[in-house]
C-alpha cells in the first residue's frame, strides 16, 4: 500500500511511531582496568556470542584489555545511550 492509498488514521499513527525500535544496550566492563560502558546491540550482534551470558568479548578502548558483558546489569532498551 503506497502512502496515497493509506487511510488517514494510519497516516497519523505512522507519524507518531518511530521508524526504528529502541536499541538494546548492554553494560560491558574491562577485566584489566575496570572501564565500563554501554554498548549498543548493533555492535554486540555483529560478533559471535563467545563468552558466558551470550555476549562477545570486545577490546577495551582505554587499555586494550578484554571487555565482557556485565550480566549482573540488565540490558536497557533506549533510543539513546544510557548514562
Amino acid at each position: 500500500m503506497n502512502e496515497k492509498n493509506q487511510p488517514d488514521w494510519l497516516k497519523e499513527k505512522l507519524k507518531e511511531m518511530p521508524w526504528d525500535p529502541p536499541s538494546e544496550w548492554a553494560k560491558y566492563r574491562c577485566l584489566s582496568c575496570d572501564h565500563a560502558d554501554w554498548i549498543e546491540d548493533i555492535i554486540v550482534d555483529a560478533f559471535p556470542p563467545t563468552e558466558p551470558g551470550g555476549y562477545p568479548a570486545l577490546i577495551c578502548p582505554e587499555c586494550g584489555g578484554t571487555c565482557l558483558g556485565d550480566t549482573s546489569v540488565p540490558e536497557i532498551r533506549s533510543f539513546t545511550k544510557p548514562n
